[in-house]
């Protein structure tokens, strides 16, 4: 709350100290004023905030004199400065120049302040050099700092300004310093302070008596101001070049040269003014060297042995290659094609060593005057991607991405998509995501429909840096069905490649079925004659698998991809590192089919064994009743069907839970089937088995020892065990020889006292009906009688129930 209180308190009182500042000014009609930035003029008379005109919100800077500082004087002194003041602001407004400050709106005055409104500025070079006087807010002044291209630019600059003013315009300024230097928002230093120039035009006109010698508020001091203006009352153009002399003096050395004031003493003033002339100022050595020795003729007492200003704009200080190349740039505009694409290509070599504000602010303007000629795009584009290159967000959007956007939606030349797209990892770093979506997309869009293979390929490098800045739904509905379709028309392998490797390459950022349904389903659809072409889908189908949160489906494994990959192994072409790749990926699809199908199976398994174990608990519960009836069954137990529970699917498991009561069936009611012959077709179409038959034939020898060792316990302890006798050949398999065969193979022994039963195996030659079925199902005994006598020891079913089960 303290906080915003505070916020409050500082904008209230801001708004005050402006209302108060331009009671009444008609120019607040037109501008609104913000803030107070710095100070300017002789005295820093001047106030300077920041402002935008209401109509067109275009930003200026208002320079404001508040009458408030004339109190101190009389009123023909008040009348006196502010004719000076108006003087001046009158005689800016008539010129015009780019080395001389722009006025917007013309001056307006009130009874309290005299105000005009002209191009942003940042402040005086004294208010840049350190002088704050009349300045309120810092904070700008002490980010400004100056560099020494600035400084040798900006005098540069000056020499231009002070020759055009001397040759066109037929002014003498009279009164350079560093309060009516203005520096403006592109770094460009600007003349200021015209209220004491005399003209040339009228040389009849006398020269007025110089006003140092009425100290009034704004007049020239005599530290600036040349020896012959003070002493003789004459001026020519030599004045200023003294004045300029003190100015670059100043510049370097930070320092005033210690003078004394011509007003109050001008004797001292002489031998101060000899004693420079003769000796130079005590900080010369401040100054760089190739500049020295013309600072020093500049502060010559005599005007003829100062330089003249042509000859200074040719010394070696300012011969500097930058110095030249920004010059040049200045006045390029209007040249032709060739001498401007020859510059063009020079200054892209050292466009990287310019300080960053040059370029930004002094270059950037000046190469977007090229866009206008399509010719010249690519020459300026290069040079501009430079300068981005060193921006900060904020800066690309404020002051290159309007620029920018309409370039980029241009098809001709076509050198303009391919060096956006050399580039393009710079705007992406600059961009923000809206830009992107805005500006980028569009730009990737086109390049992907482009007939230029160079940049389809650079296009398809750059997508997955691209891509992280863009939503899911952009990439399933804008971007993947434009690659599918590149992929799927061109007849370049190298293309087709790269947009293989780009679809994997969005993998990781997009989803699991957008990845599934869009792009792997899409693979088996490729023109893959090719190996690389092959090598791509097959890293395609790995990044697929392998990513984190995708994977593929053992379905689509199973149906889609490994029908896709196996041609692909006998493709001539091949090397072998290829081909073993592709092998051990198909091995890899494999190996996850039969762990996931397995495990599923395997849990059906489970489900189907508990179900039957239950069943043949149920059965056991009743022994008594199994033992009634053993003589109508090979198995010793009542008359339930054993192997409709052993070989019964997993979907009947269920409904086992509650048994139904047994059915007894006597030996002597024979089924009323027809006899089987040895070439008769049987009918094998049983319900499908959830198990194996080894796992079958374990659970089936388990279940006969609990059934032998229950009648075991039945049975008296002396009572001797009547074996039967042999029985006749149970099973016949085929290609076996007659060895014999133990009989745990069936079923297990329960103890020493009772004799295990061997089973014989019969040759193929046998006309047994039953020598072709499985080994899981024993053939019926002879006759019921040995069924009878076996039923005890042996689990051999009876021919009945072989019936039963194959009518089944």
């Amino acid at each position: 709350m303290d906080a915003i209180n505070k916020i409050y308190s500082s904008v209230s009182q801001t708004v005050s100290t402006l209302s108060a500042v331009f009671l009444g000014n008609p120019l607040t009609k037109d501008y609104d004023i913000a803030e107070h930035i710095g100070s300017a003029g002789t005295e820093f008379v001047w106030k300077i905030y920041t402002g935008s005109k209401r109509s067109t919100k275009e930003p200026a800077s208002i320079f404001v004199f508040d009458k408030k500082q004339l109190e101190s004087f009389t009123k023909d002194e008040r009348e006196e400065i502010c004719e000076n003041i108006r003087r001046g602001v009158v005689q800016l407004t008539k010129i015009r120049h780019p080395q001389v400050l722009t006025v917007q709106h013309a001056m307006e005055e009130s009874r309290d302040t005299i105000a005009f409104a002209t191009e942003p500025v940042v402040a005086s070079l004294a208010n840049l050099l350190g002088n704050t006087t009349n300045v309120s807010n810092m904070g700008l002044l002490a980010e400004y700092k100056l560099s020494e291209f600035d400084t040798k630019f900006g005098i540069f600059e000056l020499i231009k300004g002070i020759q055009f003013l001397h040759d066109e315009a037929q002014l003498v300024h009279r009164h350079l310093c560093t309060e009516n230097i203005i520096v403006n928002r592109q770094g460009v230093w600007k003349l200021f302070g015209f209220g004491f120039c005399w003209s040339k035009r009228a040389p009849g006109t006398p020269v007025a008596n110089h006003y140092f010698k009425s100290r009034l508020l704004g007049n020239p001091g005599s530290k600036w101001t040349a020896p012959e203006l003070i002493l003789e009352n004459s001026c020519n153009d030599s004045t200023d070049i003294y004045s300029l002399g003190i100015l670059i003096y100043t510049i370097y050395s930070r320092d005033n040269i210690p003078s004394p004031d011509a007003s109050c003493d001008l004797y001292g003033y002489k031998q101060s003014v000899t004693k420079l002339s003769n000796q130079g100022p005590p900080k010369l050595t401040a100054i760089p060297e190739t500049l020295r020795a013309e600072v020093k003729k500049m502060l010559s007492v005599n005007p003829q042995a100062r330089p003249i200003l042509q000859s200074l704009i040719q010394i070696s200080y300012f011969c500097d290659n930058y110095v030249q190349c920004l010059d040049n740039l200045e006045t390029l505009f209007p040249k032709d094609n060739l001498e401007k694409s020859e510059f063009y290509k020079r200054l892209a070599q050292i466009i990287g060593d310019f300080p960053h504000r040059v370029r930004l602010y002094r270059i950037l303007p000046l190469l977007v005057k090229e866009f206008v000629n399509c010719s010249m795009i690519p020459f300026v584009l290069t040079n501009i991607l430079t300068i981005t290159a060193s921006c900060t967000r904020a800066e690309y959007m404020q002051h290159i991405s309007s620029h920018l956007r309409p370039v980029m939606l241009l098809d001709e030349p076509v050198q303009i998509m391919l060096i956006f797209f050399q580039n393009l990892e710079v705007l992406l770093k600059v961009c923000p995501s809206e830009e992107i979506r805005a500006s980028v997309l569009p730009l990737v869009y086109k390049a992907l429909e482009s007939k230029s293979q160079q940049i389809q390929e650079l296009c398809l490098s750059i997508i997955p840096s691209v891509v992280v800045h863009l939503d899911k739904s952009t990439i399933k509905s804008g971007l993947v069905p434009r690659i599918k379709t590149l992929c799927s028309g061109t007849n370049l392998v190298s293309v087709r490649v790269k947009c293989l490797l780009c679809l994997g390459q969005l993998a990781s950022k997009i989803d699991k079925w957008v990845m599934i349904d869009d792009i792997v389903s899409y693979l088996p659809s490729v023109n893959c004659r090719e190996p690389a072409v092959i090598m791509a889908i097959v890293g395609v189908y790995k990044v697929s698998f392998t990513t984190d949160g995708l994977g593929i489906p053992k379905d689509v494994l199973a149906c889609k991809v490994l029908p896709h990959l196996f041609p692909m192994t006998i493709v001539n072409g091949l090397s072998l590192q290829q081909f073993n790749a592709i092998i051990a990926l198909i091995k890899e699809f494999t190996r996850k089919i039969e762990e996931e199908q397995g495990d599923k199976l395997g849990s059906k398994t489970s489900i189907s064994a508990s179900a039957s174990s239950s069943s043949l608990q149920d059965k056991q519960s009743t022994p008594q009743q199994s033992e009634s009836f053993g003589g109508s069954s090979s198995l010793g137990f009542g008359g339930s069907d054993f192997y409709s529970d052993f070989m019964q699917s997993s979907t009947t498991a269920t409904s086992k839970a509650a048994p139904q009561p047994v059915q007894q069936r006597p030996i002597s009611s024979p089924l009323q089937l027809k006899p089987l012959q040895a070439q008769t077709t049987l009918n094998w179409n049983v319900p499908p088995v959830a198990t194996t038959a080894k796992e079958n034939s374990i659970k089936y020898n388990l279940f006969t020892q609990q059934q032998n060792s229950n009648t075991m316990q039945n049975r008296t302890k002396d009572t001797p065990l009547a074996l039967p006798p042999a029985p006749q050949p149970a099973i016949a398999m085929p290609m076996m020889s007659s060895a014999p065969m133990p009989s745990n193979m069936w079923m297990n022994s329960n103890g020493s006292s009772l004799t295990t039963k061997k089973l014989e195996l019969t040759s193929p030659a046998n006309n047994n009906p039953y020598g072709q079925l499985q080994p899981l199902i024993p053939t019926p005994s002879q006759t019921s009688q040995t069924s009878a006598k076996s039923s005890a020891s042996s689990p051999m079913l009876s021919k009945e129930d072989i019936m039963e089960f194959l009518q089944k």
